[in-house]
């Protein structure tokens, strides 16, 4: 059984009370039962798989909720390979579905990026940018990918 918790964020309480419309009415619904209690196994008991990876997925990039002691991640540095290969499928999306919009930043600048708190913001960008051109499922199997690759959708059993 999974007992991963998570908790809402500052941002995530103000987002219940502002409803800013970023989130599918599932994701929502995932963050008004997010308490910090509940279980990944409790959640299910809700809403399917799929809707709860996406669900959190995207919750957790616009950093809505974070995992129930997770704090200190972001210095963690990722190993070169796990970026190069995070550097491909942004390149592969962004040739195919953005058009190119992000090939000055994935040639020059992704190159600085070493740790968690160096991708997160980024991988939230590139996110909204797919979302924003009709991709979404498109995005959520790529964060999905990303996430697998560095390790960040290992489960606590």
């Amino acid at each position: 059984m999974d007992q991963q918790r998570f908790t809402k964020t500052a941002k995530g309480s103000k987002e219940i009370e502002e409803r800013s419309g970023l989130l599918s009415s599932v994701a929502r619904r995932i963050l008004i039962m997010t308490d910090g209690k509940r279980s990944r196994a409790d959640l299910l008991q809700t809403f399917s798989i799929n809707e709860l990876e996406e669900g959190l997925a995207r919750l957790e990039l616009l950093k809505l909720v974070e995992e129930v002691g997770s704090n200190g991640h972001g210095i963690v540095s990722i190993d070169q390979r796990a970026l190069s290969q995070i550097r491909q499928m942004m390149h592969m999306s962004n040739q195919q579905y953005l058009a190119g919009q992000l090939d000055r930043f994935l040639n020059e600048d992704f190159a600085h990026i070493h740790n968690r708190a160096g991708l997160e913001p980024v991988l939230e960008h590139w996110h909204r940018l797919l979302c924003d051109a009709g991709h979404e499922v498109t995005a959520y199997a790529y964060l999905r990918q990303i996430k697998s690759t560095l390790g960040w959708d290992k489960r606590a059993a």
